[in-house]
């Protein structure tokens, strides 16, 4: 087994969460917010002449609020989703406004990572509590995370981190970084940089691509020009679109294996994770939604999940108790990924595994075995303590 130890110091300290608080009843109602012309979920094109539209995650929600209520039956606690949607930016701070002023103080938001960031600056003296359950922005956990935001989605740097020690692992030391065009192309490509350097690997080269009908661009969208003259042991592709990526696999110069947005690819959830318990819940999620269950439908179903815990197990009376609760070390949270899941004191982002799927399977879930830690293995993902730019 190889080791490889992280030379970093954790410090235990409690949770600074909001200091406001209301009572707490037995009706709870939840927000949830989404935006009505978020790009992520545009139509976008899909193998051969199909097309595909990426489905929002509100039906994780809606399966855990069902579980919850059973769970919560005994108490007489009572959950409820609220739903709304907003055309832009201004228009998500004016619904939570609306639900706040109806006594809802916990929200699950499905934001791009800059709408996220602001959002979370506007709400920061505001009793209220937001879950991120879809936005990986490394900000939202560094300079721009808030103390009233809980980042229930992985962040690009836990990611990328994944993908990092499976190379170690592999001993695929030598990588390929083809980097497209949009602006989470080029965050995906440096929080994998980060996890290179991180971790010792080398990047041999760095090249971009852009699909394009212009002659003069051909040699960015020539798979063969790409990945010839350089050496490496795997390619690593940063593709929001998902266009190029998908017929870069077997297509390269070097018979090597592609990783990042297809081939091997670092994620949350994935519908063949059969470990945990796992099986159970994506069959649930598919009966219910007609569809396999994604990482964000894991997040949104994770954070109601995170909710019912915090009120039936904390005993608080009022909102500042549960978040007390929810932010802190007592949490022991089952997602269905082996260890307890559990909110970082420093940037409020729940410590997780992560799994590295093919379209097809599970490989290998990071932490991968001989990365150590001085308090929590998991810590062994994304931004330490020690390393944080985050200051509530």
């Amino acid at each position: 087994m190889i080791e490889r130890v992280l030379l970093t110091v954790t410090l235990v300290v409690l949770a600074t969460v909001p200091t406001l608080a209301a009572p707490l009843g037995k009706d709870i109602a939840v927000g949830y917010l989404q935006l009505a012309n978020d790009p992520r979920y545009d139509e976008r094109p899909g193998p051969g002449d199909t097309s595909v539209t990426p489905p929002r995650p509100v039906a994780g929600a809606e399966m855990a609020i069902g579980e919850v209520n059973l769970e919560a039956a005994a108490s007489g606690h009572s959950f409820a989703l609220d739903k709304a949607e907003a055309e832009d930016e201004p228009g998500l701070e004016q619904q939570i406004d609306a639900l706040a002023g109806k006594g809802v103080h916990w929200f699950l938001v499905d934001a791009p990572s800059p709408a996220m960031a602001t959002l979370a600056k506007a709400m920061r003296a505001r009793d209220v509590l937001l879950f991120n359950i879809s936005a990986p922005g490394d900000d939202l956990r560094g300079a721009a995370c808030q103390k009233n935001l809980a980042n229930v989605i992985p962040s690009r740097a836990m990611l990328a981190d994944a993908l990092a020690q499976l190379l170690v692992e592999r001993k695929w030391r030598e990588v390929l970084v083809l980097q497209g065009p949009l602006a989470e192309d080029k965050a995906m490509t440096a929080a994998f940089e980060h996890s290179a350097k991180r971790f010792g690997l080398e990047i041999t080269a760095k090249r971009d691509f852009l699909l394009s009908n212009d002659p003069r661009e051909r040699e960015k969208d020539n798979v063969l020009l790409l990945t010839g003259d350089a050496s490496y042991d795997v390619v690593f592709v940063a593709d929001g679109e998902g266009e190029f990526s998908r017929a870069l696999p077997y297509n390269t110069i070097r018979p090597r294996p592609v990783i990042g947005a297809t081939g091997l690819v670092p994620t949350a959830w994935s519908w063949t994770w059969d470990r945990y318990g796992a099986p159970q819940v994506s069959h649930r999620f598919e009966h219910a939604a007609e569809r396999p269950m994604e990482a964000t439908d894991w997040a949104a179903w994770l954070a109601i999940r995170a909710l019912g815990e915090a009120v039936e197990r904390s005993g608080a009376s009022d909102t500042a108790g549960v978040d007390a609760y929810l932010l802190g070390p007592k949490l022991s949270l089952d997602g269905a990924k082996g260890p307890p899941l559990s909110f970082r004191s420093w940037d409020h982002q729940l410590r997780q595994p992560i799994l590295l799927a093919t379209a097809d399977a599970v490989v290998a879930d990071a932490p991968l075995p001989g990365f150590l830690h001085a308090t929590n293995v998991l810590d062994t993902l994304g931004y330490d303590q020690p390393e944080t730019q985050c200051h509530f």
